[in-house]
C-alpha cells in the first residue's frame, strides 16, 4: 500500500514538474506561431536548452539565412518555411522542406545538441531531424503522442500547446487517409516568432501567390485495382475480435507458404531467446500485438517484441511481388522486413492506403471490411512511447478456412 502511495505521488509530481515547466518556458522564451493552411500552431522555443537549433530556425523562419530557390538562385531576406508542404509522420506531422531531401535547399546541417538530454516523452513536441549525424537544416516535425521511436533521430527545441497537439493529430489522420494526396494542399502560410511576454498576432491571411513545395512527389490516388486474393482465410483471433485476411497465395507463393507453415506449426523455428529449435509450435497463437501506429499499421509476429526486422530464428526468404498488387487500399497484410529479402515472421496490417511501401514489402492477404473495424479499435488503444497497448492485445488463435 505504501509503495502504491509513493508511486501515485510521483507521477503527480512529475505531471505538475511538467505543467510548471511549460508555463514557465512560455513566460521566458520566444513562441513561435505556425500559421498553416489548416489551423494554427503554438509553440515554445527552447532558446535555452537548444540555442543553436532555434537559432537555426529563427533564422530561416525570419529570413535572415539565405537559401537556394527551386531555380538555383539564393533567396536573402525571404522567409524560407511559408508554401512548405506538411506530410504526415508516424509521430505526427513535418514539414520544413522546399525540396527533396538530398538536395538541401536550406544549406548544410548543423551539430546535433544532445545536452541537457531531452527525449520524446510527450505529446506536442517541435523538433528538428537528424540525417547522417546532422541536425536539420530545416526539416522539422512536431508530435501528437510520446514516441521513444525518435529519439536519436530528431532534436527536439520547443513544445507546442494542447491545441496544436489537437491539430497535429487530425491533419496526420486526414494526410495519412488520403496516402498523402488531400484535396487541398496543406501547408506552412507563415512562421512568426514572438518575443517571450509579447501578444501573439493575427492569422497570417491567404496569399494567392505562394507556391506550395515540394511538388506532390506521386500522381493524385487512384481507385484501387490490381488482384484479387484467392487463397485460404486466415481466421485471427484476437483479444479483441476476430481479423479476417484472404491470402495471395498465387501471387506471393513463397511468402503465404512460409505464413502457413508458422500457423500450423508444421515448418522448425529457432527461437531466439535460448537457441532450441521449435518443432510442431504454432509460431503465432499466445503472442501480442507489438506495435501500433494509428493510421499507418498494426505490427505483430517477432516473438521478442523486437520491432527492428532483426530477430534471427533461422530463416529468411526474399521479397515477393506481382504486377498490380501494391498498398492502394487499407486492410493489407504483409510481412514486415529490416531490409529486401530479410523475411521471416513479422507482419503488419496497413490501416490506410501507403505507396510509399510498394515494393519493399511483400504483401500476403486483404483483410475485410469486419476486420478494419477490429484493427480500427486496437488502432484507437491506449499505448505506451514504444507504442505498444497498455492492455496487451493478443492473438489467441490463428486458424485457416477456405
Amino acid at each position: 500500500m505504501y509503495n502504491q502511495r509513493m508511486r501515485r505521488l510521483a507521477l503527480l509530481a512529475a505531471i505538475l514538474f511538467s505543467a510548471i515547466r511549460f508555463t514557465a518556458l512560455g513566460q521566458s522564451q520566444p513562441r513561435a506561431v505556425i500559421d498553416t493552411t489548416a489551423g494554427r500552431l503554438t509553440c515554445t522555443l527552447f532558446t535555452h536548452e537548444r540555442p543553436a537549433t532555434t537559432a537555426a530556425f529563427i533564422a530561416l523562419a525570419e529570413g535572415t539565412k539565405a537559401w537556394t530557390a527551386p531555380d538555383g538562385s539564393m533567396e536573402r531576406d525571404q522567409p524560407f518555411y511559408d508554401g512548405t508542404r506538411i506530410f504526415p509522420h508516424s509521430a505526427g506531422i513535418v514539414t520544413g522542406a522546399r525540396a527533396a531531401k538530398e538536395e538541401r535547399a536550406a544549406g548544410a546541417g548543423f551539430a546535433v545538441e544532445a545536452a541537457p538530454p531531452l527525449r520524446f516523452d510527450r505529446a506536442g513536441l517541435l523538433a528538428m531531424t537528424e540525417a547522417k549525424g546532422e541536425a536539420g537544416p530545416s526539416r522539422f516535425l512536431v508530435t501528437d503522442h510520446a514516441n521513444a521511436e525518435v529519439d536519436g533521430h530528431a532534436v527536439v527545441f520547443g513544445e507546442c500547446d494542447e491545441a496544436s497537439v489537437k491539430l497535429v493529430a487530425r491533419l496526420r489522420r486526414e494526410l495519412q487517409a488520403t496516402d498523402n494526396h488531400p484535396a487541398k494542399d496543406v501547408a506552412i502560410r507563415r512562421v512568426v516568432i514572438v518575443p517571450a511576454g509579447k501578444a501573439l498576432p493575427g492569422v497570417a491571411a491567404v496569399d494567392a501567390n505562394v507556391v506550395v513545395l515540394p511538388a506532390p512527389s506521386a500522381a493524385p490516388l487512384a481507385a484501387p485495382a490490381g488482384p484479387e486474393p484467392t487463397g485460404p482465410v486466415a481466421v485471427i483471433e484476437t483479444s479483441v475480435g476476430t481479423i479476417s485476411c484472404r491470402l495471395f497465395t498465387k501471387e506471393s507463393p513463397i511468402a503465404t507458404a512460409t505464413f502457413l507453415s508458422l500457423v500450423d506449426g508444421s515448418k522448425d523455428w529457432t527461437d531466439p531467446r535460448t537457441r532450441a529449435v521449435q518443432h510442431g509450435h504454432r509460431f503465432y497463437d499466445g503472442q501480442a500485438i507489438d506495435r501500433v501506429l494509428p493510421d499507418y499499421y498494426i505490427q505483430f509476429g517477432d516473438i521478442t517484441g523486437d520491432i527492428s526486422g532483426d530477430t534471427d530464428i533461422g530463416f529468411r526468404f526474399k521479397n515477393e511481388s506481382a504486377p498490380g498488387l501494391t498498398f492502394d487500399r487499407p486492410g493489407r497484410l504483409a510481412f514486415g522486413n529490416g531490409g529486401p529479402d530479410t523475411n521471416n515472421s513479422e507482419l503488419f496490417f496497413a490501416l490506410n492506403p501507403m505507396h510509399v511501401l510498394d515494393g519493399g514489402y511483400t504483401i500476403i492477404g486483404q483483410c475485410d471490411g469486419a476486420s478494419m473495424k477490429v484493427l480500427e479499435r486496437v488502432a484507437g488503444l491506449a499505448r505506451d512511447s514504444s507504442n505498444r497497448p497498455l492492455t496487451p492485445v493478443v492473438i489467441r488463435r490463428i486458424s485457416t478456412k477456405p
